[in-house]
């Protein structure tokens, strides 16, 4: 008995999707995933912020703090906004960003750095509302810092240089941002006494993340014969860990060698305070400020920063 051949049918394979163009790039900040967008590059980006906060505390006066990156997610500008309050927040405005990048830190954090920076221990009696001049001054200062560590955490991946452009514990004066736009959100938790808990919430409009083209991000430097990011990491930390004397003379009072040599005990010498007194660093002018008290503690308050022979 013979038996005829059974006829195989060649099954086509469905066509791939076509790629888009930004997804048939190399370099990639963005690529399309099943239930949306993913970033891929923020991942290196979150894990630099994360130490450069960590130095940044420490060198405000907290040298045991360490920082946790968390997950980033998506969620609403309203539900960001929520689940940040009380907080101070930080606007930024970066020219090749098409999209403001918004800080948030609880206002517990601010007032206990503020008391740590004027030689404090970070221990608040009671939660305020309402920040003093000198706290306001800190936070835009923080501000600041803040952005620079931003601008090197996308070093590498896009020529982002974030200005400030506001400080505010409302956050209804967050313009250019609407309730119900998307923000990719990223956390750093601070660990260790007396911030251990503390969350810094950075997040970027998904509009403006997914509206970098792919030719915008810079090449990989370390392929090309780059620095090596270790050894860059490890210096940079170095440096941040040297120790410099800071001094203040509250008073050069000035008296006769007659009188000097006839000085008994219980005698006084009268001293005239100075309205702003200088501020050296290991032996160089630095600054001028002037004599206070913060929190209990004798402090100085900068007023002037001197510029070097290179404004710098």
């Amino acid at each position: 008995m013979t038996t005829s051949p059974k006829t195989v049918k060649a099954v086509k394979a469905p066509a791939a999707p076509a790629a888009t163009p930004a997804d048939s790039k190399e370099s990639l900040l963005l690529r399309k995933a099943a239930d949306g967008y993913a970033f891929p590059a923020l991942e290196g980006v979150a894990n630099q912020f994360a130490r450069s906060l960590r130095d940044l505390v420490r060198a405000l006066g907290a040298p045991t703090i360490q920082v946790e990156r968390g997950g980033g997610e998506q969620m609403s500008f309203a539900d960001w906004r929520a689940s940040a309050v009380p907080a101070i927040f930080w606007r930024y405005h970066a020219p090749s960003f098409k999209g403001p990048i918004l800080v948030a830190a609880p206002r517990t954090l601010l007032l206990q750095l503020v008391d740590i920076f004027y030689g404090g221990r970070g221990q608040l009696a009671a939660e305020r509302e309402e920040l003093t001049d000198a706290e306001d001054r800190f936070a835009a200062r923080l501000g600041r810092d803040i952005g620079l560590q931003l601008s090197a955490a996308w070093r590498g991946k896009l020529a982002l240089e974030p200005e400030l452009d506001c400080v505010t514990a409302d956050p209804a004066k967050l313009a250019a941002v609407r309730a119900d736009d998307e923000l990719f959100v990223q956390r750093f938790t601070l660990r260790g006494a007396p911030f251990d808990g503390r969350v810094i919430l950075c997040a970027y409009p998904v509009a403006a993340l997914r509206g970098i083209a792919g030719d915008e991000l810079l090449p990989d430097t370390q392929a090309h014969g780059g620095a090596d990011p270790a050894w860059s990491g490890a210096l940079d930390k170095a440096l941040r860990d040297v120790r410099m004397p800071v001094r203040s003379v509250l008073a050069r009072p000035e008296i006769s060698l007659v009188k000097l040599l006839s000085l008994e005990v219980g005698d006084i010498i009268p001293l005239s305070m100075p309205r702003h007194v200088p501020v050296t660093v290991a032996g160089r002018s630095f600054a001028f400020g002037s004599i206070g008290e913060a929190n209990g503690n004798a402090a100085i308050m900068i007023d002037h920063i001197e510029k070097g022979p290179d404004n710098d």
